[in-house]
């Protein structure tokens, strides 16, 4: 395929760039819907374009059967799948749509699937300065423009380089922007989108205005230990928050949040699952320091070792974002908590929240707390009244799908030369 005509396919409103197999089986979901995407990577393989296709006829119980994957295939600069060769894949499309011919077996194009709120136009997004580096690539503060109004929000952006990158990272990436989609709580970074139709990938979050918490910790040791109790309660309120859907963040670490407004917020879902408990490769590193008992001797996770980690965090915060177990390596760590050990709390703190922590490191999962009891109890010592975080996530959601579809509405507008028919409303 010459560049004229990849140019063209990538402004086509139902070309969905990079997004992979697990997207597609989200999006795709009455017979014959379809979209344009590119092969995932293979080492030493040229990338494709593939046309995947809604086919459920017969209806067939098997879920795992009614996407159909076709791989477009070029030859002396036209495109075909199996019979007839075309000048673009927008005129293979066209042809398929109005004469109603089938691509393969029966499995008919029926209606074109624009892209989705959450996927974004690289061309409304500006880099404007690094932050720093992150496990796919840089991190950028920039700017995300909408078109209606030209209105813009700064913004974080983690750019992944695919070239830099192996299968399960970008698999990694595109997974924690699947997950990311789904939230919406003020103490959970907001997510925007993924830009994913060229190189590199965007993913494109709000932007903390005091950074990660753990620095901002470092870098205010002063703060009033009531200041440090409305934060372990705020991240209380978002985890808890995680855990309703139910989703084990994996992570949670004063590294992982970020501060902004007065905010904490949950951050870093690359190693989020959905579900009450995951079993991890034993073989892969971990952050030992933050391990309750079972993940250390199993690697077994569940919504209980992230109420431990979430403790192992307010420890970080009462003691200004220092590393813990201070002094002892990893190795020990292992060691001393396995036989029992606890750090201790600073001596300012009030007793109801010392036997709350504690309760949280119970050496057996079934004893420790859940999130939603932890944020019970600390909106009764604290005197903090809990916001009606219901509306709150609607607002937020309703914000985000009205800057979305105002930008996805506008550019099915601005395409609307490009061949291939759109579903009503579009």
């Amino acid at each position: 395929m010459n560049i004229s005509q990849m140019a063209s396919i990538e402004k086509a409103p139902y070309y969905h760039g990079f997004l992979p197999r697990e997207d597609v089986k989200m999006v795709l979901k009455t017979n014959g819907e379809f979209l344009i995407r590119i092969s995932e990577p293979r080492k030493g393989e040229p990338r494709s374009h593939i046309l995947s296709v809604f086919h459920n006829q017969p209806p067939n119980i098997d879920e795992e059967t009614w996407i159909k994957h076709f791989v477009i295939k070029c030859n002396d600069n036209k495109v075909f799948i199996e019979k007839n060769a075309f000048p673009s894949i927008q005129e293979l499309v066209d042809h398929h749509m109005k004469t109603k011919d089938s691509v393969k077996d029966d499995v008919l194009l029926l209606k074109a699937l624009p892209r989705q709120p959450w996927e974004l136009d690289h061309e409304n997004i500006e880099i404007l300065k690094k932050l720093g580096e992150g496990a796919f690539g840089e991190v950028s503060m920039g700017k995300l423009k909408f078109r209606k109004g030209g209105k813009t929000v700064n913004v974080a952006i983690k750019q992944a380089k695919l070239s830099n990158l192996t299968k399960d990272q970008i698999k990694e990436f595109m997974g924690e922007a699947r997950v990311m989609r789904q939230f919406g709580h003020p103490h959970v970074v907001r997510f925007y989108g993924v830009a994913a139709t060229t190189e590199p990938l965007y993913m494109v979050m709000e932007l903390a205005t005091n950074g990660a918490l753990d620095s901002y910790l470092k870098k205010n040791p002063d703060l009033a230990i009531e200041k440090k109790n409305e934060m372990i309660l705020q991240a209380a309120w978002g985890l808890e928050y995680l855990h309703s859907k139910p989703v084990m963040h994996r992570d949670i670490a004063a590294r992982n949040c970020l501060y902004g407004d007065g905010r904490v917020k949950i951050s870093d879902f690359g190693l989020t699952r959905h579900g009450l408990t995951y079993q991890a490769d034993p073989n892969k590193k971990a952050p030992i320091r933050w391990l309750s008992v079972e993940v250390i001797t199993q690697r077994l996770f569940s919504l209980k070792s992230d109420v431990w980690a979430y403790a192992v965090m307010s420890w970080e915060i009462y003691n200004n974002g220092i590393e813990p177990y201070p002094g002892m390596m990893v190795a020990e760590v292992a060691q001393r908590v396995l036989g029992g050990y606890r750090m201790e709390l600073p001596d300012n703190l009030s007793l109801e929240i010392k036997v709350l922590i504690a309760r949280a490191w119970a050496q057996n999962e079934n004893e420790r707390p859940s999130m939603a009891e932890i944020a019970l109890e600390l909106q009764r010592i604290t005197g903090i009244v809990r916001p009606d975080f219901v509306a709150m996530e609607a607002q937020i959601k309703k914000e985000l799908m009205v800057a979305n579809n105002l930008t996805n509405k506008s550019h099915v507008r601005k395409n609307k030369a490009q061949k291939g028919r759109l579903p009503k409303g579009m």
